[in-house]
């Protein structure tokens, strides 16, 4: 098991280094001062780096193969163990969107002790507030990006792990499920219609409600049946139109196509579309659709699981970033503090909902 205690003893700890930069210190002014900061562009997907991915990738492959040479009740302890650090994570991104900006070019000094970093994991090279050392805007991204990136092969390593030990569905089984998965679905959509659809936090996003997710058991083929029982996000009528005309003027032109195919007919892009805009921004815009019940059919993790894989959004620096789903879950299933620059409003006109570009984002 020497590679799986290596494997999380990397992912969980953070190495600092001090360095002196010339950075911005106020929003306004093109002064830069020459200061100590941290930095952790070492330990993160980007710049000059890529030794940092290729590396938890191979610690990962090589503690998967540690696992499977236990039994399958080890296996699940195993497995219980890598959900408390996967919990850790998804506690960090309570507070680091909390605290985070993509507005901020100089931290408070204590942001790293106030996203709890150095109680959620290891933390080397942090000193006293008092040692006059900033951190920088892209520090703070930086330490979401290397955050995600860890957060992403232990997501890999829970899935693979879980998906080994789980019984394969024989047809005849599959389709028992299917039945049995459609009745609960229409029996769900006779009791919505039976709702005042002004309610806006659906029922089944109580917490004592199970999570809907699909069986790992299921092959692809069967993932595209199962799709009709409803484990994605449905747009109530008119509302993905709407969305479209909407975000489309976040999006380059030639993305367009593609984006109305994924709103209005679930078609997946084959590349994720990259929203330009904020990540908060994005989040924000579902977030709002699902609390309106204008999404319907599934969890706000289903639709944040959903919206992973298929958008990338704009860094401060104008760069390409990835959404994973745990850096959404943040955004989105928290109550963290509010989006101060949504894209979009919704308002209700009798029975019409109608989905408009928020005042300060007119485009």
């Amino acid at each position: 098991m020497q590679h799986l205690k290596e494997f999380l003893t990397r992912i969980q700890i953070f190495d600092l280094r001090i360095i002196e930069d010339e950075i911005y210190m106020d929003w306004g002014t093109d002064e830069k001062k020459h200061v100590k900061t941290y930095d952790l562009t070492h330990q993160t997907p980007y710049y000059d780096s890529f030794s940092y991915r290729s590396e938890l990738r191979v610690l990962k492959d090589m503690a998967f193969i540690d696992l499977l040479t236990l039994d399958k009740e080890r296996i699940q302890l195993q497995l219980t163990e890598l959900d408390k650090v996967r919990n850790r994570f998804k506690e960090f991104w309570n507070y680091y969107h909390d605290h985070y900006s993509e507005m901020v070019r100089v931290y408070n000094r204590s942001f790293i002790i106030s996203v709890r970093l150095e109680y959620l994991f290891i933390v080397n090279g942090l000193q006293s507030t008092n040692a006059n050392i900033e951190v920088s805007g892209k520090f703070g991204e930086d330490l979401g990006e290397s955050v995600k990136l860890r957060e992403k092969f232990l997501m890999e390593l829970i899935n693979a792990t879980a998906t080994a030990i789980k019984p394969k569905r024989s047809e005849a089984e599959f389709k028992e499920w299917l039945d049995a998965e459609r009745k609960k679905k229409e029996a769900e959509s006779e009791k919505s219609e039976t709702t005042d659809v002004t309610v806006i936090t659906p029922k089944s996003e109580t917490p004592s409600v199970p999570e809907t997710a699909v069986d790992p058991g299921l092959n692809v083929e069967q993932l595209t049946t199962a799709k009709i029982v409803g484990y994605y996000p449905t747009f109530k009528e008119g509302v993905a139109g709407q969305l479209f005309n909407l975000l489309k003027t976040y999006f380059a032109p030639e993305d367009h196509a593609v984006l109305e195919e994924l709103l209005l007919h679930d078609e997946a892009p084959v590349t994720p579309l990259l929203f330009r805009g904020s990540a908060t921004q994005l989040a924000d815009a579902f977030k709002q659709l699902k609390e309106a019940n204008l999404i319907v059919g599934c969890r706000m993790s289903d639709l944040e699981r959903w919206i992973a894989p298929k958008f990338l959004y704009l860094s401060p620096q104008s760069e390409p970033r990835e959404l994973p789903e745990g850096y959404l879950n943040g955004l989105m299933s928290t109550k963290g503090r509010p989006c101060k620059s949504p894209i979009l409003k919704i308002e209700r006109k009798e029975d019409t909902f109608f989905i408009l570009p928020a005042p300060s984002n007119k485009k």
